[in-house]
């Protein structure tokens, strides 16, 4: 796998995780599609801060090693930066992945 589809699939997997936490709480999330069409669209950058901003918007938790692997992802990118405008309250400790804001 290359560099940018590991980057691609970290993102992808992040999103899936958020993306079910909203849906167990009953929401549906349409900018996370648009974060998966960054991706697709080879602009993980923007996809990156996408994501943070829509959690951030909708108080969308992230588990914390879903925070670790975004950090990677965007690190790899020199992007890393982007991750940390993420709310800190929307953190999950760990062993958690149920609650929301």
């Amino acid at each position: 796998m290359s560099a940018s589809g590991s980057v691609d699939a970290e993102i992808l997997a992040v999103v899936d995780g958020v993306e079910r936490r909203a849906a167990a709480r009953g929401e549906r999330i349409r900018a996370l599609d648009s974060v998966r069409d960054l991706v697709a669209n080879d602009e993980a950058e923007i996809a990156i801060d996408y994501l943070v901003n829509t959690a951030n918007a909708f108080g969308l938790p992230l588990r914390h090693d879903e925070y670790e692997r975004l950090m990677a992802a965007a690190s790899r990118l020199d992007y890393a930066d982007a991750v940390t405008d993420l709310d800190p309250r929307l953190l999950l400790p760990a062993g958690d992945d149920t609650r929301a804001r």
